[in-house]
């Protein structure tokens, strides 16, 4: 959901996208095994200058008549300054733990708690609302229910107006695509625009139910805040 989020967000005119440009550092800094490892370290940076320089936004975005979209994973900002997200705009979109599990399942049998996020979202969501720039809140639930409705909301709450090319965008890999692309993009590759489309329903293999538990509390206080 994420990436078809930045595919929909890289069809505005005035918007560039990243497609997670602290994957590289994340995958340094913390060891973590991923189909992807050797691909993302190969080609993005590692070090944590070299990777916050890589996401750095171009004079015309800093003027604010253009937009940086940097589609991230919560977790790949362990080992960086907090400072370095302030005076950003956040959108904080997360998927129920189930949802998560399923797409996990496919490449990491054993995921952990900080693997799928929701306390780092938490966190985020403490750290912004504290800094006094609230982040918008999105279900994918409800985005995959109503795309529009929550896409229209999500551009208000950012102070973007509505482009109705979000909607749509060619199927296949994209330029935007990080390494990662052949191991995780095959169903968003199949895609060409958002679809209202009834939420799917996911089985927690019974390995994992204490993990789905665990992630229940953060989801539900994730949820009472979605637009």
């Amino acid at each position: 959901m994420s990436t078809a989020l930045m595919y929909s967000m890289a069809q505005r005119a005035d918007t560039r996208v990243l497609d997670e440009p602290l994957y590289g550092h994340f995958l340094a800094h913390t060891g973590a095994e991923r189909p992807c490892r050797a691909a993302t370290l190969a080609a993005w940076p590692t070090t944590p200058q070299a990777a916050l320089d890589f996401m750095a936004p171009k004079p015309a975005e800093l003027s604010g008549n253009h937009v940086l979209f940097c589609k991230h994973m919560a977790n790949h900002i362990d080992g960086l300054p907090w400072g370095a997200f302030e005076g950003h705009r956040h959108v904080l979109l997360f998927r129920n733990p189930a949802a998560v599990m399923a797409s996990y399942g496919a490449h990491i049998q054993r995921p952990t708690l900080a693997d799928l996020c929701y306390d780092h979202q938490l966190e985020l969501l403490e750290r912004m609302n504290q800094a006094g720039t609230a982040p918008v809140v999105v279900c994918s639930d409800r985005l995959q229910a109503d795309p529009e409705r929550v896409l229209r909301a999500m551009c208000g709450a950012l102070g973007l107006d509505w482009d109705p090319a979000i909607m749509r965008w060619q199927a296949g890999a994209r330029p935007e695509d990080g390494p990662w692309a052949p191991w995780w993009y095959d169903g968003v590759h199949a895609s060409a625009g958002w679809e209202a489309r009834p939420v799917r329903t996911h089985a927690v293999p019974l390995h994992l139910t204490d993990l789905h538990a665990a992630c229940e509390g953060a989801y539900n206080q994730l949820l009472e805040r979605a637009i």
